[in-house]
């Protein structure tokens, strides 16, 4: 199977949820920053996607912002020569220019994975800051429709036990000190400029808060467990946490995710922040280690604590489930891919790219 198959099965999903509401793109341009990593990726693929079935009257045009055209791994090679996709190669981080007049922004450049921003903090904060100023001042400058701003459930630090599942509404403790703080506080920051874009200016700005989001796309070298699990299935090795597995998440899909981006995006709710993700089930990490080495046919023990004193580890919270009422009430937007089924989904896409790596998305 060609890895890009299973994203064109999501993208015709999500286009099928967002039914009448995909005209809403037709003849438009939206501008996508950040565009190579896994979530703002599925989205470009999902807006080429309505193009390709002939949903639309006329054509989406798209201009993806990367830093380089192999990055992620070449994720949008399938993309490059399209007439309807302009690349441009910047660090969003920095100003950047646009000719065009745009009329949907994503902004959602910014590294997510703690290694990946404790390796460069400055960045993750110039991005989130400057980087959010900039894409701002264009959407001001367009009188743009509407502008989504990609921010993080981590700005919710270690909710108390009465805050889980935990709404938009809960003002988290973090520590704006060490290594998580450059991307917490520089999503903070962003967030706090936004809503005073919307506020003083009257730009149409609404901000995601995702939970730990999986699916084709995501890095095997991210780090973070649901990568991490699935290189070791991938490379043959044993299954180890390094922690005692208690911590526990929920994990959506990104077809449900880049379906309520998209509904987000194209609604009234200006001004306002949703929780993205899956609110069931909560899973420890060991369940989730389980269900991984299940999945891939394994049935040896997972090896716990390993490391307890992973860096990585320092300053993650203990439990994280998010409440998508907000979401449900407001949009009538719902999760319906299981853990088990979306995993499975994203195994398949890392194998079927292991397998045909010049057919990879």
């Amino acid at each position: 199977m060609n890895p890009h198959d299973i994203i064109r099965q999501d993208c015709d999903e999500i286009a099928k949820r967002l039914g009448p509401e995909c005209e809403r793109f037709a003849g438009k341009t939206v501008l996508i920053t950040g565009a190579a990593g896994m979530l703002p990726a599925y989205v470009a693929d999902t807006l080429v996607h309505l193009n390709e079935t002939g949903r639309l009257a006329r054509p989406v045009q798209l201009i993806l912002v990367v830093r380089s055209p192999d990055s992620n791994e070449g994720r949008l090679r399938h993309l490059r020569a399209r007439k309807d996709v302009t690349l441009v190669l910047a660090d969003a981080a920095q100003p950047f220019e646009v000719e065009e007049r745009v009329n949907f922004y994503v902004h959602a450049a910014s590294p997510a994975s703690p290694a990946a921003y404790r390796a460069d903090p400055i960045g993750t904060l110039a991005v989130n800051s400057a980087g959010t100023k900039h894409v701002l001042d264009l959407a001001h400058r367009d009188a743009a429709e509407s502008v989504l701003y990609l921010s993080t459930s981590e700005v919710y630090g270690s909710p108390d036990a009465a805050n889980i599942p935990t709404p938009e509404t809960y003002v988290g403790t973090t520590s704006w000190l060490g290594g998580r703080a450059c991307y917490v506080e520089g999503k903070r920051f962003g967030e706090a400029l936004c809503i005073a874009e919307f506020e003083q200016r009257r730009t149409s700005v609404k901000i995601v808060r995702p939970f730990h989001v999986h699916g084709p796309g995501l890095r095997l070298s991210d780090g973070r467990i649901v990568a991490a699990l699935i290189k070791m299935g991938i490379d043959g090795q044993p299954f180890e946490l390094k922690s005692d597995g208690r911590a526990t998440r929920t994990y959506g899909y990104i077809l449900d995710a880049t379906h309520a981006f998209l509904r987000i995006l194209l609604s009234d709710e200006d001004g306002e922040v949703f929780n993205v993700g899956a609110s069931s089930p909560e899973t420890s990490m060991l369940e989730l280690a389980r269900l991984v080495a299940r999945l891939f046919g394994r049935d040896e023990d997972v090896r716990v604590n390993a490391d307890p004193a992973a860096s990585h580890l320092t300053g993650a919270p203990g439990r994280v489930r998010p409440d998508l009422t907000k979401l449900r009430e407001r949009l009538g937007v719902e999760p319906s891919v299981s853990l088990e089924a979306g995993l499975a989904r994203t195994i398949a896409w890392h194998r079927a790219r292991r397998a045909s790596p010049l057919a990879a998305a």
